[in-house]
């Protein structure tokens, strides 16, 4: 993958790469990471690349399997799978074996492969005190993640709104989320924004915040930072676009489209069981079903099939 392996603050398919390879080793697999400079694993060789003719140079030559997260342009004399994390619909070629990280995300590109993303459950905890606010975290300046309608949803029902995801000066920075005039709008004492958030710091905003709110308004291809609120036991009040319908159940949060949809979520998340949210994201989402997933995937290559 391009990426620095392992990353910090933002970086979903970096930590995806990260925790499967520990993962697939943990289950007896010699794995090679080939990453961006500066990356290191503790389990894994590591070799650094940061163009496509240096991640073909860097492929051993006695992989069984090459797992594409990134550079999907190669091909060579090896088996191969491609993961694709984004949405970039011509993509996927004639010939390739295509991944996609949900069912959503595999229709959007007419193809019908996929594996749901996975989590260290371990890593994330139930915190010990909720507090009344909600958390969005998010790329804020990104106008699809929906921090505009996040504010105006604040304002209209009177809850406290935790902002993680980036500077707030971001907001005047690319044209829509300037035309919205988000910057102004939330400058208030009901908003507070954190900037971009790690570690226990990330944890600590997840486990006690009331419900993660998640109103984006285009096709997410799966969703990481909701799965990780509802490991820290906090439900998610989301619109249904994308993957969050696979991701979001009953017991992990209420979905709305509009404000009368959403009071009604707001209202019932409190009674959601912070227990009961955490063990329904971790029946379904822990790493090692997504391993043995991948691995799955990986023999039904190496016996020649091409995947659907």
């Amino acid at each position: 993958m391009q990426g620095k392996i392992p990353c910090e603050g933002y970086g979903g398919t970096q930590r995806q790469i990260d925790w499967l390879a520990s993962k697939l080793v943990s289950l007896g697999h010699e794995v090679t990471v080939i990453a961006g400079p500066g990356s290191r694993h503790p389990l894994c060789e590591v070799r650094q690349a940061s163009t496509p003719e240096e991640c073909a140079a860097a492929i051993p030559g006695d992989a069984d399997i090459v797992h594409f997260n990134g550079w999907y342009e190669l091909s060579g004399p090896y088996r191969a799978l491609y993961t694709l994390h984004g949405y970039v619909p011509n993509t996927p070629r004639e010939g390739q074996n295509f991944s996609f990280v949900s069912a959503s995300h595999a229709r959007r590109h007419n193809r019908a492969t996929f594996v749901h993303n996975g989590f260290p459950v371990d890593a994330y905890r139930i915190a010990g005190l909720k507090n009344d606010r909600l958390l969005f975290l998010g790329g804020i300046a990104r106008a699809g993640k929906g921090l505009n309608l996040a504010v105006d949803l604040a304002k209209k029902f009177n809850f406290g709104l935790d902002i993680a995801g980036g500077s707030r000066w971001k907001l005047l920075g690319r044209s829509q989320t300037r035309k919205e005039g988000v910057f102004f709008k939330s400058i208030s004492g009901r908003f507070h924004f954190t900037g971009v958030i790690d570690g226990a710091e990330k944890l600590r905003f997840l486990g006690e915040a009331k419900a993660f709110l998640n109103p984006i308004s285009w096709e997410e291809p799966f969703g990481m930072a909701p799965v990780e609120a509802m490991l820290c036991g906090t439900p998610v009040l989301t619109t249904p676009r994308g993957a969050l319908p696979e991701t979001v159940d009953a017991e992990t949060g209420r979905f709305f489209e509009t404000d009368e949809d959403f009071a009604r979520g707001l209202n019932e998340v409190g009674s959601i069981s912070p227990q009961r949210c955490r063990e329904s994201a971790a029946d379904r989402f822990p790493i090692d079903k997504t391993a043995k997933a991948y691995v799955a995937l990986y023999q039904r290559i190496l016996d020649g099939e091409t995947l659907p």
